[in-house]
């Protein structure tokens, strides 16, 4: 649907942007965005740093930077018979891809972690920075510390963008766990417990069972070893949430 939307309205004044949340990188986004023809920009989060709980996720936004309603876009973009380029201000005030990373970033970022331990959102935020620099003892310290403050089961049943964050603190968590394979299974598991969603489901079933994945054919998504997978993790979760 994106490439027709984009195909039809795509200028110099709009443009369509697709992100891929995949822990296994570019390589497999490639293949999903070369298998429908895409020809807009694309970008991977491997680290699920942008923190978006569920996906898909739809945001439409104007040439000043500010997210609007993104119903009726369509209509809301023939009203605006005078959008221009996206502005210089805005422009000015974007990082650099490994601005993230630096030392200045994770050391202000630390301080906020430090005020607000309990807060999922930025937690992972941290800890995805020192997971790409591979600094898990690191990540793995801030992680923890928010999972001993909240209570899995009671966040899970009460669902909502906390239990989605608390999900992706379980799955930063299981691929912090390097050499730890128990581990990473069980914090995988939990993540899917507290956000069982359909973007989740490839990540989780490649930590749970890599040997499925590795040395697939190229083009493979082993949908039906995901599906496979997501329909066992949707039983348990019913069972662990009834206990």
């Amino acid at each position: 649907m994106w490439q027709q939307k984009f195909e039809k309205y795509g200028s110099d004044s709009f443009t369509i942007v697709g992100l891929a949340l995949d822990a296994e990188g570019i390589a497999p986004a490639k293949i999903y965005y070369d298998r429908f023809g895409v020809t807009f920009p694309t970008l991977v989060d491997p680290d699920y740093a942008t923190q978006f709980g569920a996906v898909p996720k739809t945001f439409f936004i104007d040439e000043y930077g500010v997210v609007q309603n993104a119903r009726n876009w369509e209509q809301q973009l023939a009203q605006l018979a005078d959008v221009r380029p996206l502005s210089d201000e805005v422009q000015s005030k974007w990082s650099q891809p490994d601005a993230r990373l630096s030392a200045a970033a994770i050391r202000k970022l630390s301080a906020v972690s430090s005020k607000m331990p309990k807060d999922p959102g930025v937690a992972t935020q941290l800890a995805s920075r020192y997971a790409a620099l591979g600094l898990h003892a690191e990540a793995r310290r801030v992680l923890f510390r928010v999972v001993q403050q909240h209570d899995a089961k009671s966040t899970a049943k009460s669902g909502g963008q906390q239990a989605q964050l608390l999900g992706q603190v379980d799955f930063q968590l299981s691929r912090c766990c390097v050499g730890d394979r128990q581990k990473q299974v069980e914090y995988a598991t939990q993540s899917f417990y507290l956000n069982p969603t359909i973007g989740f489901g490839k990540q989780i079933a490649r930590i749970i069972a890599p040997e499925k994945f590795d040395g697939r054919p190229e083009g493979d998504f082993d949908n039906i070893f995901r599906e496979a997978t997501l329909t066992r993790l949707k039983s348990e979760r019913a069972e662990w949430l009834s206990d």
